[in-house]
């Protein structure tokens, strides 16, 4: 059994496929020794960079990661007595600049972030989707052996029964 669990958010099919096709004319450029070739190189690297993290059961470390095409970086932490995991409802912002313009959109995502000492958190895991969010937290729960938390609703937390979750799939609250 691998000890490392890896979770790594998926690029959408839209950005690879203008993710490879960016590389490709940034490829096609270079040979023919154009060096603004660069730039749709880069941009379609860009597009094709994803994050995410891993966490590493037998030394208990983990690590928040950047990914490019399978490959990924980034520093090993220690992970200090993991105490339980919540999967938390919340908005992202993604600010948009022009020369004279901006805008700032607002997009709804469920984070998964691990406590440690009361109040500290490390954010290992983001989706768009609430089984996807809660499939992930309750393998991660069961792996460290930590409770799982239900802050998907403000100011209404609930402990979630992780061996119901687990085999039936539903979502039942411990007291």
């Amino acid at each position: 059994m691998d000890a490392i669990i890896r979770y790594t958010r998926k690029v959408p099919i839209w950005k690879t496929i203008i993710g490879f096709a960016a590389i490709l004319v940034g490829l096609l450029g270079l040979i023919s020794l154009l060096y603004l070739a660069l730039v749709p190189l880069l941009f379609g690297f860009m597009m094709l960079k994803t994050d995410g993290s891993e966490i590493d059961l037998e030394s208990k470390t983990y690590r928040k990661t950047d990914a490019l095409l399978g490959f990924s970086i980034g520093k090993w932490q220690t992970l200090q007595n993991p105490e339980y995991i919540s999967v938390f409802n919340t908005t992202e912002n993604i600010t948009v600049r022009v020369v004279t313009a901006e805008t700032t959109n607002n997009f709804p995502v469920i984070v998964l972030n691990i406590f440690y000492e009361r109040n500290k958190k490390i954010t290992v895991y983001k989706t768009e989707e609430l089984k996807d969010a809660f499939d992930v937290a309750s393998h991660i729960a069961d792996a460290l052996a930590i409770d799982l938390l239900d802050a998907t609703v403000k100011n209404d937390y609930k402990w979630v029964d992780k061996d119901t979750l687990r085999e039936k799939g539903e979502i039942v609250y411990t007291d």
